[in-house]
């Protein structure tokens, strides 16, 4: 219908799927494998190798993408823990409700601000702040988020990220900033960068990142392949469709 494309993903070949433009038999259950996979295409192509703005500037005012993360010790092994509270800061430490409001990292002043719209502000005493604004919540200042510290960082963390198919652990390069705080100084990532990592979008880092559509690691198109049932050209030539059209 007006240009649409319509694909259905289905185990069989039922009523839905004789009417679609295209049926993908999948196996039963595996539809999550599928998607990690599209993601992975997406995020290598649209994100780190095109660069694509109209994303970045989405995910920067309409996702939690450019929050910051505490990355946690664990026996010299780092792990994602809770978004770093703005509370915790000398800057923010007065702050109502500040263990409910998070922080970007401002482009522009170098340093950790306070976006306005965390829970904190919903159910603060003072009113209009609950939004979307790129905009600190203490002094108005503007903000331009950053979503990677891949260029700009203090060092990059082996982070531990869990393959469940295999039940291993495996560690990827995540950049981080320092950020002082009450409890001494943490190092924080960006949402966006953990997601990376996750997904295992290398980007020149080192650790456990597939070298390639054809590595088998976790989350590429030939990892998907081997649960899904569809091959991994299906796959990437989906994932460009899907991403193109956005």
């Amino acid at each position: 219908m007006n240009g649409t494309k319509m694909v259905v993903f289905a185990p069989d070949f039922n009523q839905v799927a004789k009417y679609a433009d295209e049926w993908i038999s999948i196996n039963a259950g595996q539809d999550g494998a599928w998607w990690m996979a599209v993601n992975h295409v997406i995020l290598q192509e649209f994100h780190h190798e095109q660069k694509n703005e109209f994303f970045f500037d989405y995910l920067k005012q309409f996702s939690d993408s450019a929050f910051l993360v505490e990355l946690e010790d664990h026996g010299g092994k780092w792990k994602a823990g809770q978004l770093v509270r703005a509370g915790t800061t000398a800057e923010y430490a007065d702050e109502e409700n500040g263990e409910w409001k998070f922080l970007h990292w401002d482009a522009n002043d170098d340093r950790p601000k306070m976006p306005m719209g965390s829970m904190g502000h919903r159910w603060g005493e003072e009113q209009g702040k609950w939004n979307l604004k790129l905009e600190d919540g203490k002094d108005g200042s503007a903000i331009d988020p950053e979503l990677t510290f891949l260029e700009r960082n203090d060092g990059v963390a082996q982070c531990q990220f869990d393959d469940f198919g295999k039940g291993e652990e495996l560690l990827r390069g995540v950049p981080y900033r320092t950020v002082q705080t009450a409890n001494g100084p943490v190092k924080a990532a960006t949402i966006y960068d953990v997601l990376m990592a996750q997904y295992g979008v290398g980007r020149g880092l080192e650790g456990a990142y597939p070298s390639s559509y054809d590595d088998e690691l976790v989350y590429t198109p030939a990892w998907a392949e081997r649960y899904t049932g569809i091959s991994r050209d299906t796959l990437m030539r989906f994932a460009r469709e899907w991403a193109s059209t956005a």
